[in-house]
């Protein structure tokens, strides 16, 4: 049994779905506890009544700490701040033997059983995803996919996770922190048992995903081949335009890469809007937010096959985001 830990509001509904969906079609054996961001989306979710799922409501929760930080960040930052906090919340209310806290934007081609025996067999105590790439600007992981388990370090390394994103979660890099991310840079320093999977079919998204090859459900990398078991849709914006679904993405989209991930994303978001949502979708339409912009991400993709643009990249980026990052959903919403 895997217990997962998830939180989004009416706007995320469709990702929301889409995620409980795609981990369904390859496992029964799970719970996802949600907690709804406001009461349409807890409404909604009572109403569609998905038998693994735990429904609760942010509203209800009496916590001035809580109430405090949501007083003083902006929308995405107070989301990032409930991340730990809710999956802590979840992981004690319930007696969980172990949690794992997952991003809305996902997407499951395989059971994560497959993380869970790993991180079981090495004994892992905190359970972590990498970024698998040279250059990570926002940490070596990512709060994508986090494994607590029910022991002193796992429950200590979740509580001291939610108390420093209580603490400080802001969308900006200062002192070694940025939002609820880098702090997961210092759990091996504090806690015993932190271990980040070898797996690179776990959190593929548009920062890794040229590294690999795909093929029969298997994701390669220097010819080693790991089961897919998840995409991370960072960096696609979706709108409904009538009966028009569109799929706006900001970098640059392999025949590979949209056939194996954006197509199927697409096409089981269609099912959840006409399905659940009562918006019928007749055309599903994927293309870039900006001509321009896909232009050059396209100029980037193939220079950065012989000259070290990855590392030109990250130099610039680390620049452009000393001070302030303004969050991608904050910009496009």
């Amino acid at each position: 049994m895997m217990n997962f830990s998830i939180l989004f509001d009416a706007n995320y509904l469709n990702k929301g779905l889409s995620l409980y969906l795609s981990i369904e079609k390859h496992t029964s054996d799970f719970t996802m506890y949600v907690m709804a961001l406001d009461r349409k989306c807890q409404d909604k979710l009572n109403q569609i009544g998905f038998k693994n799922v735990v429904v609760e409501c942010i509203e209800d929760v009496d916590d001035p700490e809580l109430a405090k930080a949501k007083g003083n960040r902006s929308r995405v930052e107070f989301c990032w701040t409930c991340g730990s906090y809710v999956t802590d919340y979840f992981f004690r209310k319930y007696k969980l033997d172990h949690i794992i806290y997952l991003d809305s934007d996902l997407m499951f081609f395989s059971s994560p059983q497959v993380l869970q025996d790993e991180y079981f067999k090495k004994n892992a105590s905190v359970g972590l995803v990498s970024h698998f790439m040279k250059y990570p600007l926002f940490g070596e992981y990512c709060t994508q996919y986090l494994y607590f388990k029910n022991d002193n370090d796992g429950s200590g390394c979740l509580r001291y996770w939610r108390d420093s994103c209580l603490d400080w979660c802001y969308s900006r890099v200062e002192d070694g922190k940025y939002g609820d991310q880098l702090y997961l840079n210092y759990f091996a320093d504090r806690f015993k048992n932190v271990y980040g999977t070898e797996n690179h079919g776990a959190g593929i998204a548009y920062w890794n995903m040229n590294n690999y090859r795909f093929k029969d459900g298997c994701t390669i990398y220097k010819g080693k081949r790991w089961p897919t078991v998840f995409f991370h849709y960072s960096g696609i914006n979706m709108r409904v335009e009538g009966d028009e679904l569109l799929f706006l993405h900001t970098m640059y989209l392999s025949d590979t890469i949209r056939k194996t991930f954006v197509e199927p994303y697409a096409e089981l978001m269609s099912t959840v809007f006409t399905k659940y949502l009562d918006t019928p979708i007749k055309k599903v339409t994927i293309r870039p937010m900006s001509s321009w912009n896909y232009f050059l991400k396209k100029v980037t993709y193939y220079l950065g096959k012989v000259l070290p643009i990855d590392w030109v990249i990250y130099r610039a980026m680390k620049i452009k985001y000393r001070e302030h990052h303004k969050p991608y959903s904050e910009a496009f919403d």
